[in-house]
């Protein structure tokens, strides 16, 4: 049972890592520091450093924290459209998702989950530190799963790969739209076509495996 100072504790620790996410989508990583987030947190220093050892410790838990929210937000997507018959029109909701006004918080966890992205892609202890500590969630689970239920029992695991391949690279290059707040009408009309096209990528190989 958790007593009223493990609950304290971890209230603190929470405030403590949406305040890192915050920051890092509104000013980058290279500025984030432990004045700064305990400044956003409304916390001491020596907080930052009670609840996390260092600032290497602290953005592992902010990239953990931004994927659990982030696959939070997509299993909501997914119980809302599973019931459709449609691949292209659940990628739709998905979209559609970020894009209303009363999701907007998270596109910093977009802009944060790119941010750790690129920085890992040239940074290879930075690489070493994030994805040294496994997460239980990762937004690319969800869209695993989702292309295993529309295409698992015609796609062998190779061809499951290279769609799941083809997806996340979509997915990342829209990210830079999100974050962008780019007009969203002609958003809508690009990820349709760009899901369109991954919809034809997957029919040629079920054919291709008849």
């Amino acid at each position: 049972m958790i007593d009223g100072r493990e609950k304290k504790g971890n209230k603190t620790k929470e405030t403590l890592l949406h305040a890192t996410i915050t920051l890092i989508a509104e000013n980058g990583l290279e500025a984030l520091s432990a004045n700064s987030i305990a400044k956003k947190a409304n916390v001491s220093k020596a907080s930052v450093f009670h609840h996390f050892g260092s600032m290497e410790t602290m953005q592992q838990e902010a990239f953990i924290f931004a994927n659990v929210l982030m696959s939070e937000a997509l299993e909501q997507i997914y119980q809302e459209a599973k019931e459709t018959d449609s691949f292209a029109e659940i990628m739709l909701k998905y979209i559609l998702f970020f894009i209303e006004e009363k999701n907007k918080d998270y596109l910093n966890l977009i802009n944060v989950q790119m941010q750790f992205l690129v920085k890992a892609s040239y940074d290879t202890e930075f690489e070493e530190l994030i994805y040294g500590k496994d997460s239980e969630k990762t937004p690319y689970d969800f869209f695993e799963i989702l292309v295993n239920d529309f295409y698992g029992d015609t796609l062998d695991a190779n061809d499951l790969e290279l769609v799941n391949d083809l997806l996340a690279t979509y997915i990342n290059g829209f990210a830079t739209f999100f974050i962008s707040k780019a007009d969203t009408e002609w958003l809508v009309v690009l990820w349709k076509e760009n899901i369109k096209m991954i919809e034809i990528y997957v029919h040629s190989l079920i054919k291709s495996n008849s």
